[in-house]
């Protein structure tokens, strides 16, 4: 019984990557924004009903006959009351909470409480569409989803929360430190993956289960998916769809193939080595329903990015041993006494995604910071940043500021603004003057409590 405890407790708990948490987290946020910003994908596709503005707006139109509130939408709405219903104006606002929510979720900015009113407002919303006789599994594991990435540590990594912190522990110990090239592992990191994974085990094996429940061995003979498919194809206008209804001996293979692939998908968890060919699988079944039958599960396809922990440690095909060559670093040479240059180096480190810089302090290493500036006095190097490429050649303050926006991917978005007519000039008066005015100590905390 103890090592079976201990094998569930690593299965659930053992140390993970938080950039695996913080994948998960920008990618199916990411995504869910998508749904809620553009409303073909949640009418005219109908990947998630209770995502469209204009369908909910639409549901408060329809007589409260037809409104019969599921619990969970009661226990929401609680507030105004058991049983309320919500009016327009507040749905209209709670999608607009639900957008800035999950922007600041995506980018990281108060990711927790974010996540939370990011979660409870697509879980109302989708409860609401689900309230009036209608209801689709394929928007409840993503907000499931929302939930488990609200109570794990998914603003840990990859966001500006840990920029801040990062920036905050640099100011306070006046030291300047690189990230480590190992990414950070947590406890708590890997059981919210975990769980959407057996959740969408749980999901494909109850369908397999009904399909046979509910079929028996008739499931396998093709009348039963080819009743399905025409159905689906002639209701939803896939041509596709009608002409594959009348090919049963391919629907008998179609319907061993799709049972097999629901019942084993279990296999994507207890079988790590080989997740990618269930996934793979599964990615097919979903195109397949959706392309003969008009049915979207693009949340079931986006949800597999919790096994990104499983395809690292098993990818699809065999990595080269011979380790990549390495970038030549340029080497950024700042004063270590300055607050703002070291926050400021704090936040180049932390966009750095390619490693491509290397950071000395001239109050720490003046001799191998003079052999890399050449000429430049000390005096000249504490009064500008300056940045050396590989090749030596040198350049210092706004110049090297728009070097970064080339080296750094987050920084390129702001290529075209610092390339504009005049702004060499522009810009190098702006860091001058802000260069004259920043303040310098001469002492600095030598540790730091995080």
């Amino acid at each position: 019984m103890t090592a079976l405890l201990e094998r569930l407790d690593r299965h659930w708990f053992a140390p993970a990557r938080l950039t695996d948490l913080a994948l998960a987290r920008i990618v199916l946020v990411g995504f869910q924004l998508i749904l809620l910003l553009v409303p073909a994908l949640s009418e005219t596709i109908g990947a998630c009903t209770g995502c469209s503005l204009r369908y909910q707006l639409w549901l408060t139109t329809l007589d409260s006959s037809q409104y019969h509130p599921i619990p969970t939408l009661k226990v929401l709405l609680l507030p105004f009351g058991w049983g309320a219903r919500p009016d327009a104006m507040f749905l209209h606002a709670l999608w607009l909470g639900a957008i800035v929510s999950g922007i600041c979720a995506l980018v990281g900015l108060y990711t927790r409480p974010s996540l939370l009113f990011f979660a409870a407002a697509n879980t109302l919303l989708v409860a609401h569409a689900y309230s009036y006789n209608e209801a689709h599994h394929t928007e409840a594991l993503m907000t499931i989803a929302f939930w488990a990435l609200a109570f794990g540590p998914s603003g840990a990594a990859w966001s500006l929360d840990e920029l801040r912190g990062r920036v905050r522990c640099a100011a306070s110990t006046m030291r300047f430190e690189p990230q480590s090239a190992e990414p950070r592992k947590d406890p708590l990191a890997r059981w919210p993956l975990r769980l959407m994974q057996w959740l969408l085990v749980l999901s494909y094996v109850s369908a397999g289960i009904s399909k046979l429940r509910n079929g028996g061995l008739e499931w396998f003979n093709g009348y039963t998916l080819a009743y399905l498919v025409g159905a689906d194809g002639v209701q939803r206008g896939s041509a596709s769809g009608v002409w594959l209804a009348q090919q049963i001996p391919l629907l008998r293979i179609f319907s061993v193939v799709a049972v097999a692939t629901e019942l084993g998908f279990v296999g994507a968890v207890l079988l790590p080595r080989f997740a990618w060919l269930f996934l793979l699988a599964g990615a097919g079944l979903h195109t397949a329903i959706y392309l003969t039958q008009r049915a979207p599960f693009p949340q079931f396809i986006a949800l597999y990015v919790v096994f990104v922990e499983t395809l690292r440690m098993y990818p699809p095909w065999p990595l080269s041993v011979r380790a990549p060559k390495a970038s030549p670093k340029w080497t950024v040479v700042y004063d270590g006494l300055c607050p703002l240059c070291i926050r400021t180096m704090t936040v180049l480190d932390y966009l750095d995604l390619r490693s491509r810089l290397s950071f000395v302090d001239l109050e720490r290493d003046w001799p191998k910071a003079g052999a890399i500036l050449g000429p430049v006095t000390e005096q000249q190097a504490r009064h500008a940043l300056h940045l050396a490429s590989p090749d030596s050649h040198v350049t210092r303050g706004f110049l090297a500021f728009r070097e970064f926006a080339r080296l750094l991917p987050p920084l390129w978005p702001l290529l075209p603004f610092l390339y504009l007519p005049l702004m060499d000039r522009v810009g190098a008066w702006a860091y001058d003057v802000v260069a004259r005015n920043r303040s310098r100590r001469i002492c600095r905390v030598e540790a730091c409590a995080s």
